[in-house]
């Protein structure tokens, strides 16, 4: 599931999935300030109805890889939010025991679709568990669609009108023949492919999308946020002037979609992947990691393929590719979600 679906099933069914805790309040977070922290939630718990307040980061799907990825992330820092006394508590659709002892070991909370939670202060204490997954049939062909086999993947979607040998599909994707013959077989049985002995071709577009657009998560590449007293369109003249920053490059969400849509307000903020050091560009953007008066976030892609089919506009500037934009924007919040579907409409063919 989406980030902004699991967030907004999680709002919806509050009540319902936790009679336990009383409503009070509700803060989001905009423009990703707070990442990875999406919302502070104010519940009251018990018959004392004593009060917390939870920083909720949202996650996909709460799969153990997943809940290690953000606690690494929450025992480096808090965030500056005014919260400083909140209880931290991952939001997923489901944790397994495993997800969940891994929580409780961190001292996070952890609140799910399902029932599950758990939270702790000096003078409250909750602890839910045994709610089975009521989403486990919808996991079984999200393997095609992780780590490297994604190459395979975005290569088909990137030219979507072709046929491919099998051979040179891995060729362009960089990955193994033997990777590649094991995604195509399980894309192909999920109906989003034909294999014959022709080659390999999509035979649904949309559907491999949308399967991919659920699972993806652009918080897999880790990002540093840093502030910037200049606004955006001078930092991206920097880009273009300085030559040596060409080509490890690319931006992306409201950055990239601004540019290839023509359409979106400016952005008060800037988002770009980044391959090399993060110290390098702050440099040569003059970005600084504590005062200024935009966000720039600089995202380090998990894997270089995040990067192929980069668009180069009439500035010198390098967007990423509609395909990426659409990812990002679709694991994003609801603004984001929507002009992810306003990408999708004007640039892509599906």
């Amino acid at each position: 599931m989406r980030q902004a679906e699991v967030q907004a099933l999680f709002l919806q069914r509050f009540g319902e999935v936790y009679p336990q805790l009383q409503f009070r309040g509700l803060r989001r977070f905009p423009d990703r300030s707070y990442a990875p922290y999406a919302l502070a939630l104010r519940v009251a718990l018990g018959k004392s109805r004593h009060e917390l307040d939870l920083l909720c980061i949202i996650l996909t799907e709460g799969h153990p890889e997943e809940v290690r990825h953000f606690l690494r992330q929450v025992s480096q820092a808090r965030p500056n939010s005014g919260y400083g006394e909140a209880l931290i508590a991952l939001v997923a659709p489901y944790f397994s025991e495993e997800a969940q002892a891994l929580c409780r070991e961190a001292g996070v909370g952890y609140l799910d679709l399902a029932g599950n939670a758990y939270l702790e202060t000096d003078r409250a204490y909750l602890l839910l568990t045994g709610k089975p997954n009521p989403l486990a049939r919808k996991r079984e062909v999200q393997s095609p669609l992780r780590g490297r086999a994604e190459r395979v993947v975005r290569r088909l979607l990137l030219e979507p009108g072709r046929t491919w040998a099998l051979r040179a599909l891995a060729e362009a994707a960089q990955v193994s023949l033997g990777l590649t013959s094991m995604v195509t077989t399980a894309l192909a049985k999920s109906g989003w492919v034909a294999k014959t002995r022709q080659g390999v071709s999509l035979l649904d577009a949309k559907g491999l999308l949308e399967a991919w657009a659920n699972v993806y998560d652009l918080r897999n590449s880790p990002f540093i946020a840093y502030r910037a007293w200049d606004d955006p369109a001078i930092l991206e003249r920097r880009l273009v002037q300085n030559k040596g920053l060409a080509g490890h490059y690319a931006l992306t969400l409201w950055s990239g979609a601004h540019h290839l849509l023509g359409e979106v307000e400016t952005p008060g903020h800037m988002a770009l992947f980044w391959r090399g050091a993060p110290e390098d560009l702050a440099q040569a953007l003059r970005l600084s990691r504590d005062v200024g008066k935009g966000y720039v976030f600089v995202f380090q892609p998990y894997d270089e393929s995040l990067l192929w089919g980069a668009v180069q506009t009439a500035e010198g500037l390098m967007v990423a590719h509609p395909l990426q934009l659409y990812l990002d924007l679709g694991s994003g919040d609801e603004r984001e979600l929507a002009l992810a579907q306003r990408v999708r409409e004007a640039l892509l063919p599906w």
